[in-house]
């Protein structure tokens, strides 16, 4: 099987490729083929930015319950064997994961990251706080999956 993501562009409205005729794509056409893995792959990854910097790992899933979607990875970062470490929720449209890497990557300077909404292990935010996570979306620059159009 195929993963990752593939393109196809055709000349003319039937080229005729060996004796075969196809039909032309008027733009490319690109194939995305799902990447599904288990929790137990996902959490206790790295996270690390753009240049390599480390910037936590992941301590958990938030997932809205009502579409099914997971709306944020959360990073735990800093303190020393648990003591003093933050968690970062991290709309999880911002992670990206190369196939072939344990690793994920958040596009951000390590010193922003360090700004970013956090909370400590026992004090998560309330679900219903939607304020609060838009503003974690707004400061990594995602539009909030409830708020996405479909078309």
């Amino acid at each position: 099987m195929t993963t990752g993501a593939s393109s196809c562009r055709r000349r003319g409205p039937t080229a005729d490729e060996g004796g075969k005729k196809f039909m032309g794509f008027a733009a490319p056409v690109t194939i995305v083929y799902p990447r599904i893995e288990s929790l137990d792959t996902i959490l206790g990854s790295t996270v690390k930015n753009a240049t390599g910097e480390h910037l936590g790992v992941i301590h958990s899933l938030m997932i809205d319950t009502a579409s099914g979607l997971v709306t944020f990875g959360v990073l735990s970062s800093g303190g020393i064997m648990g003591l003093g470490e933050k968690l970062y929720p991290v709309p999880w449209q911002a992670l990206s994961r190369d196939p072939k890497a344990d690793e994920f990557t958040l596009k951000v300077r390590k010193e922003t990251f360090e700004t970013a909404p956090s909370f400590d292990k026992g004090h998560w935010p309330k679900a219903d706080d939607i304020a609060w996570f838009e503003r974690v979306y707004r400061f990594y620059g995602v539009e909030p999956v409830w708020e996405t159009k479909v078309t």
